[in-house]
């Protein structure tokens, strides 16, 4: 979870409003074994799996439903396959848990299993020549340090930064009345936050690690996500994919750049 220190301002621009794409509605199931993981954490790899699920119904692209939190990179791959498609609205059906016990020795081992409805909207046809490129100064943090990112977009375009949370909530670090959105030329690298401002790492309460994401959008022309999405503390991930698809395709690009952040060694 990011906390933003600022020492300078700038207001953001208003941005236009387009019309939403359509979705479709598909039900999809999600499971996960609550195996070296809290029940939270089981609970959000069974909602990724559903979520997956979900997209891979509306556009066929296969995806792996193993292990979710437990492999960084597996992660990886799974958080880039769901930018195929877009959840923008969801409606958790059902929670279920079963127990299974080898022996009557053995630990007993609970799967919880989520049954989802999801509206999944396509990604549209985007600019195959309009790319992001993000990279962290470090993969795994120590709870209070500070992160860098360094990116770069394939045309001129304006930057948005958001912050996916363990607890699967989604943070807008920028733009923001206090940090704008970023100007980058094309090929040319800048790093984010800019000098003044810091993108402070901290765990979430009760966690002593956590996989979490910065989300960059790079948009042709300047979006001011606060206005768009209508809020400004911390939203779902579909009202964040629906604020995105709103976007004309080949108007945006973006990028998902993982981060592990763990409770500082004493």
């Amino acid at each position: 979870m990011v906390s933003l220190a600022v020492c300078a301002f700038i207001a953001g621009h208003p941005c236009p409003s387009y019309a939403a794409s359509q979705c479709q509605w598909v039900d999809a199931t999600g499971a996960a074994v609550a195996e070296n993981l809290t029940p939270d954490e089981t609970k959000q790899s069974a909602m990724n799996q559903a979520r997956l699920a979900a997209i891979q119904a509306k556009t066929g692209v296969k995806i792996s439903s193993s292990a979710l939190v437990k492999d960084f990179n597996l992660m990886a791959d799974i958080i880039h396959t769901m930018a195929q498609g877009y959840i923008i609205k969801e409606k958790i059906e059902e929670w279920s848990a079963e127990t299974y016990q080898d022996t009557k020795d053995s630990f007993p081992i609970i799967t919880y299993k989520v049954k989802l409805k999801a509206c999944v909207a396509g990604t549209g046809e985007k600019d195959p020549y309009f790319t992001l490129r993000a990279k962290l100064n470090k993969e795994i943090f120590e709870s209070g340090e500070e992160a860098k990112l360094t990116i770069t977009a394939s045309r001129d375009s304006f930057l948005a930064v958001f912050n996916l949370t363990a607890d699967d909530r989604i943070k807008i670090i920028a733009p923001t009345v206090a940090l704008p959105q970023i100007p980058v030329k094309k090929n040319e690298s800048v790093t984010f936050p800019p000098e003044g401002f810091g993108l402070r790492l901290d765990l979430i309460a009760d966690k002593k690690r956590a996989t979490e994401g910065f989300i960059i959008v790079a948009t042709r022309q300047p979006v001011h996500f606060e206005s768009l999405i209508g809020k400004t503390e911390e939203i779902t991930v579909p009202e964040f994919y629906r604020a995105v698809v709103s976007i004309p395709a080949r108007e945006k690009t973006e990028e998902i750049v993982l981060y592990e952040v763990a409770a500082r060694r004493r």
